[in-house]
């Protein structure tokens, strides 16, 4: 038996050897190398130390009740395990007698995650199972950054390893009880919370590849960490899948500017992949995707070959068909997605809280007419092809022309753009009455300071041009532009589309930091990391980078504490406290990369240095301090947190 593959210890070795080149392989596949990985284990435990388990925006019961029913195997929500009170569940939608939800892609998505927890829980307690997974996530990050060149082994696995074990033990003693039923809610918001910590990674890995790790690195941290993204990692809305997703996006189009042959081929149709699937958690986002991928990969001279656009429109039906299927078993039109069904006034019978269990059938429902997906007999299929290819050119025009019509014409109107980008405060006109009358919601930039750096953007480009004809004739010639050019261009498109198309909704209340421009964000950190000037500030070394930031972010959340408690502040007030303190650190942050991309030798990168980590730490307080002081809900998932942020001050 010693000549059988496989067989005795020497198989056995060689076996255990291929799972771990397999495991290396897909390892280096998925996070790239090792800092890669370090970066999605800290985020992922960093979003964990502000996650809340509860319900933050009324539309989450909707979702987690329809992802109920996805776990039970079924489109259709027949139980109404959470609920805000007794009422219509918003978002609800009534087809042929039955209650639908909506952005079934990212409930898919989330499926395995709610699995999972049920699963273990049944063998470990439901009350210990989050602490226990973030001390076994701790444990690997810290076995990962061991590893790297930048730390002491011995003395970072001891010390890590203490840090962890210190964190649980302490979470075990200040545990309480989890219900069951809370399950499904906990594992849709960990498929979110590991969707914007792999939005980082796709960002890092992007950025590394038109430039450096250093500023990959600088750049996923920012973006984790000082910008709406760390917000609403633990928020389970749509905008951080679709921003993640949109990512993806840019970093497999890029890979395939920059490869040759298959692996160009396979990063291509990878970039379509991920476009097309985009339509089943939002149709809308999801076809401008689709369309400006299209739109540029042609322009920059994708391959025009017969066979390859053929592969790409396989792989783009490929991607639809879960959106078109989910859309025809609801509706009975592939192309009539649920949120643009009729809305449902479903009586809520479940009560308050996750203990419910109440029935939410036809009967609760107002009427409406019998479609196909109901479960009544439809018309034929020619009557409803040709319904479908009217829905599509309806959607196309009412939906997609009009929001771009409409946007274009909001950009002539200069006091509503300073309103959605620079300054919100008291805004005429919208509705404060859903968040209290307390003026929370923030403009782009109150919100993200770390973008003032793109003012800068203008000035570059135009020194860049003036004088060289050649670099004006590649821009009117797309399909001369570098691979990095050609990122860049995709990244502009993306950017401007996705902005122009929601200004006509803008500013909207219940936005807190203006989500629907959720997937904007992360490209506007490409843009500003892009900048000569931004990267000479990285220059400075990691210690001081390190130490400036976290002593500005202590220093502005400090100092944001003092002002509730002595002044005692309202909500609304300490957030528009804080928004005054983002304008004037974005205002320091531009003109430092401004003066530095005009004169680049009069000011220091230095200087760029210490006005972006100012910028940062006034970004990563307004996430920290959101967390634990200005809106809270629901329980922390560590109980050692909910001790800690037991003794700040409220507002």
């Amino acid at each position: 038996m010693t000549g059988v593959p496989g067989a005795g210890p020497a198989g056995g070795r060689l076996s255990t050897d291929r799972l771990r080149s397999l495991l290396r392989r897909g390892g280096r596949w998925v996070f790239g190398d090792r800092y890669g990985l370090a970066l999605w284990l800290g985020l992922a435990l960093a979003f964990g130390l502000t996650w809340r388990v509860g319900f933050f925006i009324q539309d989450t019961y909707t979702t987690a009740n329809t992802l109920v029913a996805l776990s039970n195997g079924q489109l259709h929500v027949t139980e109404v395990r959470y609920s805000l009170s007794l009422g219509p569940l918003p978002g609800m939608h009534e087809v042929g007698g039955r209650l639908y939800g909506r952005n079934y892609g990212q409930l898919a998505l989330a499926l395995p995650f709610v699995w999972g927890l049920e699963a273990i829980a049944g063998v470990v307690d439901p009350g210990v199972l989050l602490p226990g997974l973030w001390a076994l996530g701790g444990l690997a990050f810290v076995r990962t950054i061991a590893g790297l060149e930048w730390f002491d082994r011995d003395r970072t696995l001891t010390v890590g390893s203490v840090a962890v074990a210190a964190l649980f033990v302490a979470s075990l003693r200040a545990a309480t009880d989890l219900d069951p039923t809370r399950l499904a809610l906990v594992g849709y918001q960990l498929s979110t919370l590991l969707a914007a910590a792999t939005l980082c990674l796709l960002l890092y890995r992007l950025v590394s590849l038109v430039h450096d790790r250093r500023a990959g690195l600088a750049a996923a941290l920012v973006t984790g960490l000082a910008t709406p993204v760390g917000f609403w990692a633990t928020i389970p809305k749509r905008h951080t899948l679709v921003a993640a997703m949109t990512v993806g996006v840019v970093y497999a189009f890029a890979v395939s500017c920059h490869s040759e042959g298959r692996t160009a081929l396979r990063a291509r149709t990878g970039a379509y992949a991920l476009a097309g699937l985009v339509t089943w958690t939002h149709a809308f986002e999801g076809f401008f995707l689709v369309v400006v991928l299209t739109g540029v990969d042609l322009l920059t001279g994708g391959s025009r070959r017969p066979r390859h656009l053929l592969l790409v429109g396989l792989v783009v039906l490929l991607a639809l068909t879960p959106m078109l299927a989910t859309n025809y078993a609801i509706s009975g039109n592939p192309v009539e997605p649920p949120r643009v069904l009729p809305n449902a006034e479903a009586t809520d019978t479940g009560g308050s809280g996750a203990s419910g269990g109440g029935q939410a059938d036809g009967g609760a429902a107002s009427p409406a007419t019998p479609r196909p997906g109901g479960g009544q007999s439809g018309p034929s299929v020619p009557t409803r092809a040709i319904g479908a290819v009217a829905t599509l050119v309806g959607f196309v025009y009412e939906f997609a022309g009009r929001s771009v019509v409409d946007g274009l014409g909001v950009l002539g109107k200069p006091d509503r753009l300073v309103d959605i980008f620079l300054r919100s405060g008291r805004i005429d006109g919208l509705s404060y009455d859903i968040n209290g009358y307390e003026v929370v919601e923030l403009a782009l930039l109150e919100a993200m300071p770390v973008a003032g750096a793109v003012a800068a953007l203008p000035l570059l480009a135009a020194r860049r041009v003036r004088g060289r004809a050649e670099r004006v004739r590649s821009l009117a010639r797309p399909w001369t532009l570098t691979p990095v050019g050609q990122t860049d261009l995709l990244v502009c498109t993306l950017a401007a589309v996705l902005t122009v198309v929601y200004l006509s909704r803008l500013p909207l209340f219940s936005q807190l930091t203006v989500r629907y421009l959720h997937p904007v964000l992360p490209l506007l950190v490409y843009a500003a990391v892009r900048l000569p000037a931004v990267r000479a500030g990285l220059d400075g070394g990691r210690r001081f980078l390190a130490v400036a930031t976290v002593g500005w972010t202590g220093l502005v959340s400090a100092g944001m504490l003092g002002a509730i408690t002595t002044l005692a502040l309202a909500v609304g007030e300490a957030v528009q406290l804080h928004a005054v303190v983002a304008l004037l650190s974005a205002a320091g942050w531009a003109v430092a990369v401004i003066a530095r991309t005009v004169t680049p030798e009069r000011v220091s990168g230095r200087l760029v240095a210490v006005a972006g980590t100012a910028t940062v730490g006034v970004g990563i307080s307004y996430v920290v301090v959101s967390a634990f002081v200005y809106f809270p809900y629901g329980r922390y998932a560590l109980p050692v947190v909910r001790a800690v942020a037991a003794g700040l001050p409220t507002v």
